[in-house]
């Protein structure tokens, strides 16, 4: 039973793991909540997509400075510091917006504000996984913190309806405001324990000894690959979100509003992926199943751009996520893994503008050529990702087994 638990047999992993869920579900919670309260004081869609824009634009500019506050000083107080500050700013929002004295402008610059902590704080949680279990169990520890993101994403929209329905906008900034307590209260389990914090001066020695995180990728090629992977199989995923609401219009003929059926199928195929991923990992699969993953996106983009009633795009979807999830820890838990742990926090700053910063492009992208062609020709130019993706994990593979092994990078958790 305790072998079946995995990553979860380890207490600080599993701290770690809710203390993400919750704050995850009121980040979700807080997005949907934003976009309602916006278009239902502007009636404008215009004003939604600056309140998305501004929730994107921290990542591309602050995740790289936030990888240097990881490397460079304790890493749980990173989190804490970054999620105090987020807590005060939506409470701040939620009081505003029960005395009437808040607007549209104060929820958008509140989005700006929590993805500005985030772009700092990301990287750090990032970075003290591979201190809180094996490095046996590290991409299997990835594959959790991925379903952990999925499942808040189903939950928080939920509990968004439900409290925007019974008790309105101010409740729903204020209970997401009360989640953020939720990772402090892990940082201070983790610090008891005296794991995930780490030697900040001696990171920064070892960062300076090493030449930086850009001198590191020149000499282990396999880094700048396995990010490109990220890229293409994150893309993948905006391209749905982005085009759904045109596609369920025009080709199914059905309301726009259906377009979160898409969205939530391609949610439920990536949780499905995580649970068969696991026990394929632990039969040391994870390498097949990577490339399997990019296969079943294409796969999954060319049955969608021939959909033409909501069952068969639904069908089409559920792959595109089963491959999200079979691809995206392997490459993850290697980075994670591989990487010595004073550059451990730069890098995952640039692996989260590989994840994340690369959508505002691509939603223009597809975009573009959903409104120039059609909605079928954009799905179709998708495709071009996961054979550039198939190309960039083997290119990734072949250099990082050609290299010099490094030692261990990570302690064994405690249980």
């Amino acid at each position: 039973m305790t072998d079946r638990l995995g990553p979860f047999r380890h207490r600080p992993f599993a701290a770690y793991w809710l203390g993400g869920m919750v704050s995850n579900s009121g980040t979700w919670l807080q997005s949907v909540a934003g976009s309602v309260y916006v278009y239902d004081r502007t009636g404008s869609a215009l004003a939604v997509g600056i309140l998305n824009f501004a929730t994107f634009l921290p990542i591309l500019l602050f995740s790289v400075w936030g990888g240097r506050v990881s490397d460079r000083f304790d890493r749980r107080a990173a989190v804490v510091v970054t999620h105090a500050a987020s807590g005060v700013a939506t409470l701040a929002l939620a009081i505003g917006i029960a005395l009437g004295i808040s607007s549209e402008v104060h929820v958008i610059a509140t989005a700006f504000v929590l993805q500005t902590a985030w772009a700092f704080a990301k990287p750090s949680l990032q970075a003290m996984l591979p201190d809180l279990v094996p490095r046996p169990e590290l991409e299997e520890a990835v594959g959790l913190n991925t379903l952990q993101f999925i499942s808040g994403q189903l939950a928080g929209p939920v509990t968004a309806t439900l409290i925007l329905a019974t008790l309105g906008p101010a409740w729903a900034f204020g209970v997401n405001a009360v989640t953020f307590l939720a990772p402090i209260l892990a940082m201070a389990y983790l610090a008891r324990r005296g794991l995930g914090g780490g030697a900040g001066a001696a990171r920064r020695r070892a960062a300076a000894a090493s030449g930086g995180i850009v001198a590191h990728i020149r000499r282990e090629p396999w880094i700048a690959f396995a990010l490109l992977v990220v890229v293409c199989t994150s893309a993948v995923f905006e391209i749905i979100r982005t085009t759904a609401p045109v596609l369920v219009s025009e080709r199914l003929g059905l309301p726009t509003n259906m377009a979160g059926i898409l969205v939530a199928s391609q949610s439920v195929g990536s949780a499905a992926g995580i649970i068969a991923f696991i026990p394929l990992k632990r039969r040391a699969m994870s390498r097949s199943v990577a490339s399997v993953g990019l296969g079943l996106q294409a796969i999954g983009l060319i049955g969608l751009s021939a959909a033409t009633s909501l069952p068969t795009a639904v069908a089409a979807v559920i792959p595109i996520g089963i491959g999200f999830s079979f691809a995206f820890p392997v490459v993850t838990g290697a980075l994670q893994g591989e990487v010595p742990d004073a550059l451990r926090g730069r890098l995952m700053s640039l692996h989260q503008m590989a994840l994340l910063g690369n959508r505002p492009f691509t939603a223009l992208g597809a975009g573009a050529l959903a409104a120039a062609f059609g909605v079928p020709v954009a799905l179709l130019a998708g495709t071009v990702l996961p054979p550039i993706g198939l190309y960039a994990i083997r290119s990734a593979w072949r250099r990082l087994d050609a290299r010099p092994r490094l030692g261990p990078v990570a302690a064994s958790a405690g249980d």
